[in-house]
């Protein structure tokens, strides 16, 4: 109900849900009308080459550049008027600072990425956009970086998008494709994710409202479903198996790559033969996976530039009809995207290579990036690596709440009872089950009542582990001599959820929300 004019209107259930379709739809509409007057396979390959320099660019001062101060110099750059200005003296600096460590064409893509986001920084500003989300500008490099990483999602998906998507004969340049994209992400790309996640909420939380006033809708609750550095949640990364189990995991002989490229091939088979000896205990190796691999590997082998991979669509058939243990139809069905005029479920799609018509392309990057989503759906159902991956768990928050001050201590079972992770922070003890569930967040798009029913059934059993706990914590409080006692679930996969005592990992550093009281 509205107050009077200009005044909020709260919506909720059918009528929220809705207004919300609605704007979906308008959303989706006005991305396929920007793409429309393109030609797609020019659009695609504009497009899949500013994404290797955004790659590339988040990457370089991350892990392809050993000199701090270069790192530190490079993080500061600002990309504002002053740049502009005088983009030559700059990117002459940046190509002295680089050079040493970079090659000369990845250089290259990263000047003109910088002159590119300037100018759309630029661009943003004249039209009252001065941020992108919390913290998240195009200021300088180092905020540029933390941008472009919060939008990766949505930068693969239009890449999939395109070929539906574009209809017209418009050559879309290379240094044009920003300017026509980033907005679209900000308007709508961004905004359908958002949507759909609302939708989720409504499924999931009888109280959710939208406050709806002229500037927009604003709803009551909100999901966070990454991880720390806009990565998705994973039972147990390649990244948390090395740091954390690495002893138990025996070194694959690697390839040498040129240190001078950020992406290659070579370092493609040498992730797939990483991915290989990481997770080899847990089955990972059997046919469906070694499989895969081997197509993976052989696919390395046609890249031109070390990076794009293009291969006519009966030479990728044939190369799949020796793929063993696989059925051809099916791995083509794995490995090629299927164009969709809708945007939202790009967003969920990992098949590597775009459908162009006579060919399919795809690059080093979106190889491996698959092969890390077929690896999570190949081990997710394996008993002993779902056990293992939960011992990782506690282990991670264990790491996270030392580096909040919390005091671990090696409690694991008092009279035949198992405790997770207890810990002492003040006077107070905090103890935390870890939960490794996983939960199918693709799920929100595609079939969100599904989603809500399975969100509720984790949060029901949280829950009831809560009240278990409660009902031991004399065990705790005499073992420890501490009178005071609060209880946490800490979940890997994100939930829904209004009891504070559950706690998603990716809020685990927030540690004024763990010490709250529920």
């Amino acid at each position: 109900m509205s107050d009077g004019p200009g005044a909020a209107e709260i919506l909720r259930g059918d009528d929220a849900r809705q207004l919300i379709l609605e704007q979906i739809e308008a959303h989706n509409g006005g991305i396929l009308k920007a793409l429309r007057d393109y030609e797609p396979a020019a659009a695609v390959r504009g497009w899949h080459e500013t994404i290797r320099a955004i790659e590339e660019f988040i990457n370089v001062p991350l892990f392809a550049v050993d000199d701090d101060l270069v790192v530190q110099w490079l993080f500061s750059l600002r990309l504002d008027e002053s740049f502009l200005a005088n983009p030559v003296f700059t990117l002459r600096q940046v190509e002295a600072k680089l050079s040493p460590h970079l090659d000369a064409a990845t250089v290259r893509r990263i000047g003109q990425l910088m002159v590119q986001l300037a100018a759309i920084r630029s661009a943003f500003r004249m039209h009252g956009q001065t941020s992108f989300g919390p913290g998240l500008t195009l200021d300088t490099v180092g905020e540029a970086i933390g941008y472009l990483q919060s939008r990766r999602r949505h930068f693969v998906a239009l890449l999939y998008l395109m070929p539906a998507a574009c209809k017209g004969s418009r050559r879309l340049a290379p240094l044009d494709t920003l300017n026509v994209v980033l907005p679209q992400v900000e308007h709508s790309c961004t905004t359908i994710t958002g949507l759909y996640l609302k939708l989720a909420l409504i499924e999931a939380l009888p109280e959710f409202n939208l406050e709806v006033d002229a500037a927009g809708s604003y709803g009551s609750h909100w999901l966070e479903t990454l991880d720390v550095g806009f990565l998705e949640p994973e039972r147990a990364s390649i990244m948390v198996m090395h740091e954390l189990r690495g002893d138990e995991i025996a070194t694959p002989s690697l390839e040498p790559v040129d240190p001078k490229k950020v992406f290659s091939a070579a370092e493609l088979r040498n992730n797939v033969k990483l991915l290989s000896a990481t997770y080899d205990a847990f089955g990972l190796n059997d046919s469906d996976f070694s499989a895969v691999a081997a197509v993976i590997t052989s696919l390395s082998r046609r890249s031109t530039d070390d990076y794009v991979v293009a291969i006519g669509k009966d030479r990728l058939r044939s190369l799949l009809k020796t793929a063993g243990s696989l059925d051809a139809g099916e791995l083509e069905r794995l490995l090629v995207n299927r164009p969709s005029a809708d945007y939202a479920p790009n967003t969920n799609a990992y098949e590597p290579f775009i459908d162009l018509g006579h060919a399919v392309v795809s690059n080093v990057n979106l190889l491996s990036r698959f092969l890390y989503a077929f690896k999570n759906i190949h081990l997710g159902s394996r008993k002993r690596f779902q056990i293992h991956a939960g011992f990782i768990f506690e282990d991670m928050v264990k790491r996270d709440l030392e580096g909040l001050g919390f005091k671990v201590t090696d409690i694991k079972r008092i009279n035949r009872k198992e405790f997770d992770v207890v810990t002492i922070y003040g006077d107070v003890i905090y103890n935390f089950q870890c939960k490794n569930n996983w939960i199918d967040l693709a799920k929100v798009e595609s079939d969100r009542a599904l989603y809500a029913r399975y969100n509720r059934a984790l949060t029901n059993y949280y829950a009831k582990a809560l009240v278990k706990d409660e009902k031991r914590e004399g065990l705790l409080k005499d073992k420890l001599g501490l009178g005071k006692i609060q209880h946490r679930v800490v979940s890997r996969f994100p939930v829904i959820t209004t009891d504070r005592r559950i706690v998603n990992y990716n809020r685990l550093r927030d540690r004024e929300a763990l010490l709250a009281n529920r």
